[in-house]
């Protein structure tokens, strides 16, 4: 019986070798946008990790605080064990930059100094009573990452406006000790102080505790109301401060955040890295 087809049988064969072919270039060209693909990825991921390394270049110490582990290169034991057998495997250890030595003993200057100078980062809490609508510590912390090239430092604002000491004695483990702080700044605001003829030994009570955990203490004082008592307990700031060696923030005549920022930088002589060429 004869074919009813309109295209020769050779015309047939020729139409399905041309499909075979483009959809073998179609494949290839998929093959080749998806290896292009991978390609792309894998600069954007490299020049992301350049750039996290470069930003880290100043930083790049193991140990966050006091709870997380540091290697020691020498490889000895730290945890007191001695059934761990001894190789040559970097052990791991609590970084405690406290020592032994009570914080009240150590110029507190110092102490941070040696703070912004060394690649372990650092912790900063903010505590006690803070204006309303200030946001000091949130700008300090970009100033930490900016101006002085710590990139992994963290700072925690526990502020609450309107919070006398006694609420900050209360929760100490919850609002501040469970941070690990290497530096505490203790914020006194008219409520804060509003504690009556028992102002003093509160404060007092409060900074020992502080300084129990192995802290830099930092006090910031916010201008007086026009009361006597305010103007007193600021007196009783400053005394504290001075027999204590204690760094002590004068906010009084500030206007803004930046303002806040200027004294608290210039009170520690916080002094940005010298870029080397």
């Amino acid at each position: 019986m004869a074919s009813h087809s309109s295209f020769p049988r050779g015309d047939s064969g020729r139409s399905r070798r041309r499909l075979l072919l483009i959809q073998a270039a179609a494949d290839e060209e998929k093959r080749a946008r998806k290896l292009a693909r991978a390609a792309q990825r894998a600069a954007d991921y490299e020049q992301k990790e350049q750039t996290i390394g470069d930003l880290t270049e100043v930083q790049t110490g193991e140990a966050v605080g006091r709870a997380v582990p540091e290697l020691i290169e020498d490889g000895s034991l730290v945890d007191g064990n001695p059934d761990r057998p001894e190789d040559d495997t970097p052990r791991l250890r609590t970084f405690d930059p406290g020592g032994d030595q009570h914080p009240a003993r150590k110029n507190v200057l110092e102490t941070i100094h040696e703070l912004m100078a060394g690649p372990r980062p650092a912790t900063w809490v903010f505590c006690g009573d803070g204006p309303v609508e200030t946001a000091f510590p949130d700008q300090f912390a970009a100033e930490l990452r900016t101006t002085f090239r710590r990139p992994l430092d963290v700072v925690v604002n526990t502020l609450v406006p309107d919070s006398p000491l006694e609420m900050l004695l209360e929760h100490l483990e919850w609002q501040l000790a469970r941070f690990h702080p290497d530096v505490v700044n203790l914020v006194i605001g008219s409520t804060t102080s509003s504690t009556g003829p028992e102002f003093a030994t509160t404060l007092v009570t409060l900074v020992d505790q502080l300084q129990a955990l192995r802290t830099a203490v930092v006090l910031h004082a916010l201008a007086p109301d026009d009361s006597e008592q305010s103007r007193k307990q600021v007196d009783q700031i400053r005394i504290l401060a001075s027999e204590q060696n204690i760094p002590l923030v004068d906010h009084s005549g500030v206007h803004d955040d930046r303002d806040r920022i200027d004294r608290f930088c210039q009170t520690l002589e916080l002094q940005p890295p010298v870029h080397s060429d």
